[in-house]
């Protein structure tokens, strides 16, 4: 993601998810379709991944911001 609204996005995933897989490599995409998490992880883990990316764009408003 080349766009500064991609390098947030990426920034918060990253931070986000190392809280929880300090190890993961995170790496974001455009999607046109509905978003995949695309893993080896476990159920449960890949439960926590999913309940993260929704916490972090419910929250959209308090860290994507535009100057």
């Amino acid at each position: 993601m080349e766009s500064i609204h991609g390098q947030s996005i990426l920034g918060e995933l990253t931070k986000r998810v190392h809280r929880i897989f300090p190890d993961a490599d995170v790496r974001v995409k455009p999607m046109m379709t509905l978003p995949a998490i695309n893993t080896d992880a476990s159920k449960h883990e890949k439960e926590q991944i999913s309940r993260t990316v929704q916490e972090m764009f419910e929250e959209a408003d308090m860290w994507l911001v535009s100057d």
